[in-house]
């Protein structure tokens, strides 16, 4: 009997040690939106999403609304021929980039500048074979040319620039610079302690599944 008593106050004092045990938590937590329009369909990755990019007199970043991501769309859209009128990298078989928008996933991020204005990035990509990838992380890439191509847009001044089309030749992935998964913040006490699944998501204990 006094073996018994002994293992449940052992048991009591273990599960003191692990609930006043300070767990790690998210800073923020990631997520992608999926967006879709008349003739466009991407993802929205917000602004704590580590990306290898910057836009030039970068003060921050922001995540874009479905309004940001409307408006950018049409900018470009009504802008891309005349940017596009050298097709630069588009020759042969490589595909015309103006003239087939609809075929292209698009990848959105937001940035601000010192100014105070909005840009937001789109990276467009048309290619079967990373559909699933594209909602997970940026996808960057050398070769393919017009297969994959980004462009800048400032919402606020409404300028339409920076477009990039991918030279020709075999496609090959650039390898990111940072591991992409949610940011930890420093360990503090809470009531109920959260796990993370994989996506990134925080959970209470009770709705944990996998």
């Amino acid at each position: 009997m006094r073996k018994i008593s002994l293992f449940a106050l052992l048991l009591t004092l273990v599960g003191s040690m692990v609930s006043a045990q300070d767990y790690i938590v998210p800073e923020e937590t990631w997520y992608h939106t999926e967006v879709l329009g008349s003739n466009y369909h991407g993802y929205v990755f917000n602004k704590d999403w580590s990306v290898d990019i910057m836009v030039e007199n970068q003060d921050g970043r922001f995540t874009p609304e479905d309004i940001d991501i409307a408006k950018g769309e049409k900018l470009m859209q009504k802008k891309l021929a005349f940017l596009n009128r050298n097709h630069e990298n588009q020759e042969g078989m490589c595909p015309i980039i103006d003239e087939h928008i609809r075929k292209y996933t698009r990848q959105y991020v937001g940035f601000t500048d010192v100014n105070g204005a909005k840009i937001l990035w789109i990276n467009a990509v048309w290619d079967e074979n990373m559909e699933k990838q594209l909602s997970k992380d940026i996808v960057r890439a050398t070769g393919g040319c017009g297969r994959y191509w980004s462009i800048k847009v400032n919402l606020d001044t409404e300028k339409v620039y920076g477009l990039e089309v991918n030279e020709a030749g075999d496609i090959k992935y650039i390898p990111r610079v940072k591991k992409p998964g949610p940011r930890i913040s420093r360990p503090r006490n809470i009531h109920k302690p959260q796990r993370i699944r994989k996506t990134g998501i925080m959970h209470n204990p009770d709705e944990v599944t996998f």
